[in-house]
Parts: C-alpha cells; sequence; structure tokens
C-alpha cells in the first residue's frame, strides 16, 4: 500500500486546522482582518491558495458591535410568561423574540426560531455566555453569507500573504464558545 503522506497528490488533499489566536479581545467597531491579519504576521504565517478561514460567529459579532445590554431591555408580557415558567430571564427570550422571523417550536425552555437570516436555532442565536459577566447578551452577525467587506479589502491590502490571489474564502461559523 502506497504512503499517502508522500504521495504528491495528498499534498492538495491534506486538511489542517491551524488557531490564529488573537492578541486581545475583540471590542465593538476592532478591524477583525487587521487584528487576524497581525497574528498572521507574529507568528510569520501566510495564507495559501485555496485555505478557507472559518471565524467564530461570536467573534464577527463582537467587532459588529453586535453586544446588547440586558439592562435596556424591556420584555414583554410573553416573553415574562414564558421565562418564569422555565426561570429563565426575561430579558433574553425578549431579544431571541425579536432576533426571529417566527418561532417554530417552544420546549423545555428553548425556543426554536428562524431569524432574519433565514436560521432555525435555538434562542435565535442569543448568547450570554462569557459575555460582560451575564449583563450582556451578544447577537449574531449582521449578516451571514459573505465576510465583512472589511475583512475583504484588508486581506488585499496588508502583506500577510504572497499576492492578493492567496485571500482565503473566509466563513463565519456558529459553534463552539470563542
Amino acid at each position: 500500500m502506497p504512503d499517502v503522506r508522500k504521495s504528491k497528490t495528498s499534498a492538495h488533499s491534506e486538511l489542517r486546522l491551524v488557531p490564529i489566536p488573537l492578541a486581545d479581545e475583540i471590542c465593538p467597531g476592532d478591524s477583525l482582518a487587521n487584528k487576524l491579519l497581525e497574528s498572521l504576521r507574529r507568528r510569520h504565517t501566510h495564507f495559501q491558495p485555496g485555505d478557507i478561514l472559518v471565524v467564530k460567529h461570536k467573534v464577527v459579532s463582537k467587532s459588529e458591535g453586535r453586544l446588547v445590554d440586558l439592562a435596556t431591555i424591556d420584555p414583554s408580557e410573553e416573553s415574562i410568561a414564558w421565562a418564569k415558567q422555565y426561570a429563565l430571564d426575561a430579558r433574553v427570550i425578549e431579544l431571541a423574540l425579536r432576533e426571529s422571523r417566527a418561532v417554530i417550536r417552544r420546549n423545555n425552555g428553548v425556543l426554536i426560531t428562524e431569524t432574519h437570516h433565514g436560521f432555525l436555532c435555538a434562542n435565535s442565536g442569543v448568547d450570554v455566555s462569557n459575555v460582560n459577566g451575564g449583563t450582556h447578551a451578544l447577537l449574531l452577525p449582521k449578516t451571514q453569507t459573505a465576510p465583512p467587506p472589511t475583512f475583504a479589502a484588508s486581506s488585499n491590502a496588508l502583506p500577510a500573504s504572497p499576492s492578493p490571489s492567496s485571500s482565503p474564502t473566509v466563513l463565519a461559523v456558529p459553534g463552539a464558545k470563542a
């Protein structure tokens, strides 16, 4: 059996995951592109043709300023009743309803909703875990179909890769905590 690792064709079909640690927390208004590219420079790494950069949606949301101070939310009667039944924060339920196009299902304290983006997810993707000590909520990024335009422009303008054609495809994905 041939050693796949030494095959010339296997080098192009290899899948590697390379973390890009950022120096500090992402804040509203930060250029996510600049922070990622600066991190790549510090690591002496650059994008290769065909690379895909996967960015946690929470990081994109933070840079877009999608933080909501829960003290500013006045929950509806519907949110209060649902939250009371399951010992939840009515303000978070209210945000989930506001961020939804439709409520698909209500079960065991979880709202399964269709977001304005067209995604089906729990509580419209409203996240209160690890967000300013529970005083704020984080909403899904404004756009889920393409990278923020500033990333595309910055990745070509900044010399992190050998050529503009080496700019990665960018995906913002929901998932594990950021």
